[in-house]
């Protein structure tokens, strides 16, 4: 692909490593897998499924318009950046919920920030949920009386509330984390509260973070407290801010690839993410066209994508029904094995989530 890399060692690194592969493997008995591995700083999973569905499109003769944009995100997320306000002139005021380091190697931060646990002992499964339970936990949620005059809250935010909930249960039933207060998240798509178009290449995603004490996750009737709370951080991250958190992370990578440092988008990371920390979140792709990419034979009959790090949980949309209605969502989950034994035990996580399949 013949992508406008942004300078820095970007640039130097798309020169020796693709952005986008793709593997095709035919099957014995009929039919075919199709794999594809894309750099991060290209292609978000939005971007990844929507290339993924054109390029069907266009194999079938349908394609008309390329629903991703080349122009990579964070340019048109910085070219709204008043120049001469405050925001550009504090770039050292970096955005609480991202880290970095230069003085330590990349390796040495993936270590530090990473339980040591053997990859033998972790259990990725995938769990489908119905839209009709999650509409009637959310009309639990609207009806508890948690929400104040003129607040809502998201399927999503309620989505995201469940899962924290019982994942971070479920960790300290198995004595994998201590008890105590946790850090739930749900992943942001910073273009929406921008206003700009949902689609694009790049990673354009923040962590909205907030607090959960151990009472918010461990009693199944704190669900619309955990919910709101969910709301009213997805809500904090204003455009100023995330237009803030963009040019300090644009600024600090330009001085980090000035000063020579190697690889410099390995020195950042989302503090939420370190998985040696009691942190829980969602990162909710449920809109992504997941099972729109026909190259002729109908439809997948199966996708999946790879979650390798626990306690981060991707919801995807689960396969359409015999009338193209998407009436189940799809949630990757990874988890230790005690955890994971624990989380099917849950009677609140197995009252409305069905084991699909183990990895």
């Amino acid at each position: 692909m013949d992508l406008a890399i942004p300078d820095g060692a970007i640039r130097r690194l798309s020169d020796e490593q693709p952005m986008l592969m793709v593997k095709v493997t035919y099957l014995h008995g009929g039919g075919a897998a199709v794999f594809a591995m894309t750099n991060h700083v290209a292609f978000d999973g939005n971007a990844m499924f929507s290339f993924l569905a054109y390029w069907a499109q266009c194999n079938n003769g349908h394609g008309v318009e390329l629903p991703v944009d080349l122009q990579p995100v964070s340019n048109a997320i910085l070219t709204n950046v008043d120049q001469t306000s405050d925001i550009s002139k504090d770039a050292a005021q970096s955005p609480a919920e991202i880290s970095v380091d230069a003085t330590r190697l990349p390796a040495e931060i993936g270590t530090m920030i990473t339980r040591a646990v053997s990859r033998d002992t972790m259990i990725p499964c995938v769990y489908s949920i119905t839209t009709q339970d999650l509409r009637k936990l959310k009309q639990q949620v609207e009806a508890s009386g948690e929400l104040q005059d003129g607040e809502w809250v998201s399927s999503n935010n309620v989505l995201t509330a469940l899962i924290s909930q019982c994942v971070a249960r479920a960790n300290m039933r198995a004595h994998v984390y201590e008890h105590g207060p946790w850090t739930v998240f749900q992943a942001l798509d910073m273009r929406r509260p921008l206003g700009l178009p949902l689609r694009g290449l790049g990673s354009p995603i923040i962590l909205a973070e907030c607090n959960a004490s151990a009472d918010h996750v461990l009693h199944p009737d704190r669900l619309p407290a955990l919910a709101r709370r969910v709301r009213m951080s997805v809500d904090a991250y204003t455009p100023e801010y995330l237009r803030n958190a963009m040019h300090w992370m644009h600024t600090t990578y330009a001085g980090l690839a000035r000063d020579g440092v190697n690889e410099p988008w390995r020195h950042f990371w989302f503090s939420a993410l370190n998985t040696n920390r009691r942190c829980v979140g969602v990162s909710c792709m449920n809109r992504i066209p997941i099972y729109d990419a026909d190259f002729g034979a109908g439809r997948p009959v199966m996708a999946r994508s790879f979650n390798p790090r626990p306690n981060y949980v991707i919801v995807f949309p689960g396969p359409p029904g015999e009338t193209d209605v998407y009436d189940s969502l799809h949630m990757y989950v990874t988890l230790e094995r005690p955890a994971m034994d624990a989380l099917r035990a849950d009677p609140e996580w197995t009252s409305v989530c069905t084991l699909v399949s183990e990895f």
